[in-house]
């Protein structure tokens, strides 16, 4: 036990220094091929990549709460003034730094992906092994192929995997706190803002994160909630997985709010929901991602939420 707490320990050290390097060598492919090749060594340095960010961000967060307290204070002490400096710069660091993996098309993404995709645009991506993914709108892939290794990584956005079967070297998706592995089948993964869904269209696949690992059955889908971690599992039709390769958007027991970040792929607009209770309500249904707008009217409608069109690039979903 200690000995893995030791190797979390030296991955977090590593995670941070990564962090700091990809900051300042933005465009060294040196830089990019050695991060690249930490990143895949191993789950636990996904993870701790992935927990450094957030951490940076939180920090970020918090010194802007502090910064309104110190605001009412300031002329009255100056016995903290240099560890202050030296903390709010160190903040200021840590929040641009974390900008990096959160921001998007986000400085990170562009050194890592291989593929891409923008607003509205969709992809398909052969791969060397005969599989073929599919991207959907605002979208990155990175591939991590190697002679004993078949394996992607799903950096952001949704896509839908047709991966070849081949017993001897199994294929590996990460992304979103989940990893998979795959023989051969076909399979979607969407990363929201808080969650990770993978749905089995056919074949088998084995989905498994730090909450544990399942087994999936065709018409199986699977979300992991990044913040707590948990885990849910609900059945679809299988002719729904995937349906937005041909336009349609295909929701069973979801947040509004995360139905909306599913459309905002679609939408050049801005898409604000400020009413929260509208954000949580839960849905069901089919939606037309050919025509966003009317979508978005589709979903809300029935719950007393409206669509302002405030200008060609924002629109505001509210009851009020």
């Amino acid at each position: 036990m200690a000995f893995e707490n030791d190797t979390s320990a030296s991955a977090a050290d590593e995670a941070t220094e990564w962090l700091i390097r990809v900051r300042e060598n933005p465009e060294n492919d040196e830089v990019r091929d050695a991060f690249n090749a930490w990143i895949f060594a191993s789950a636990e340095n996904r993870r701790e990549w992935e927990k450094t960010c957030q951490a940076w961000r939180a920090v970020g967060v918090a010194r802007t709460s502090r910064s309104r307290v110190a605001s009412g204070q300031r002329g009255r002490t100056n016995s903290h003034g240099a560890k202050s400096k030296i903390a709010t710069a160190f903040a200021t660091a840590g929040l641009a730094l974390c900008l990096i993996a959160f921001a998007g098309p986000s400085m990170l993404i562009r050194m890592q992906a291989d593929y891409q995709t923008g607003t509205g645009q969709t992809r398909s991506v052969d791969l060397a092994d005969g599989s073929r993914v599919i991207l959907g709108p605002d979208s990155a892939l990175l591939l991590a192929f190697s002679d004993s290794r078949r394996g992607v990584v799903l950096l952001k956005g949704q896509a839908f995997f047709d991966i070849a079967r081949d017993e001897n070297k199994p294929f590996e998706v990460d992304g979103g706190g989940l990893t998979i592995a795959v023989l051969g089948t076909g399979f979607d993964l969407d990363l929201g803002e808080n969650r990770s869904v993978v749905a089995l269209a056919h074949g088998s696949i084995e989905a498994s994160s730090l909450s544990g690992q399942r087994v999936l059955a065709p018409g199986d889908v699977l979300t992991l909630d990044r913040h707590t971690g948990g885990i849910s599992e609900a059945k679809v039709d299988v002719a729904d997985i995937g349906a937005w390769r041909e336009g349609r958007l295909a929701v069973v027991n979801q947040p509004i709010g995360a139905v909306i970040a599913e459309i905002q792929r679609y939408h050049p607009a801005w898409i604000s929901v400020p009413d929260q209770s509208l954000a949580d309500q839960k849905v069901t249904g089919i939606y037309d991602l050919k025509a966003p707008d009317e979508a978005l009217g589709a979903l809300v409608d029935p719950y007393g939420g409206k669509v302002r069109k405030i200008s060609a690039y924002l629109r505001i979903v509210s009851r009020f």
